[in-house]
């Protein structure tokens, strides 16, 4: 039986070895974009029965010297693959094809339609 995941505004929770993140993502028809206050998120994802897979760019939008994201770059493509617990959360783990440092949990809850 296929889950579905409702199109809408999801609060994004990452969390790293450096520290944890928090935004906003908005999931629509399989276009995702977001962000928080440096960076922006842009990609796409999938869904096969209950496994969610996505794939995004992750780019800084605001320069504050010296600073750099939990996942330890200002400018990375990742990789998420996870499973919908339910229609409103999704537990994510994360990697990027850039560099094998770069590893990560995730998790999506619904905030609004």
């Amino acid at each position: 039986m296929a889950s579905t995941l409702p199109n809408g505004l999801y609060k994004i929770a990452f969390e790293t070895p450096s520290g944890a993140e928090y935004g906003v993502a908005y999931l629509q028809d399989g276009k995702l974009r977001g962000g928080d206050s440096g960076m922006a998120y842009v990609g796409t994802y999938s869904l096969d029965g209950s496994l969610l897979s996505a794939e995004l760019s992750v780019s800084q939008h605001r320069h504050v010297p010296g600073a750099v994201s939990a996942l330890g770059f200002n400018n990375v493509q990742l990789e998420l693959n996870g499973v919908v617990d339910d229609g409103n959360v999704v537990r994510l783990t994360g990697t990027s094809p850039m560099s094998s440092s770069v590893r990560f949990k995730a998790r999506l809850s619904l905030l609004a339609d």
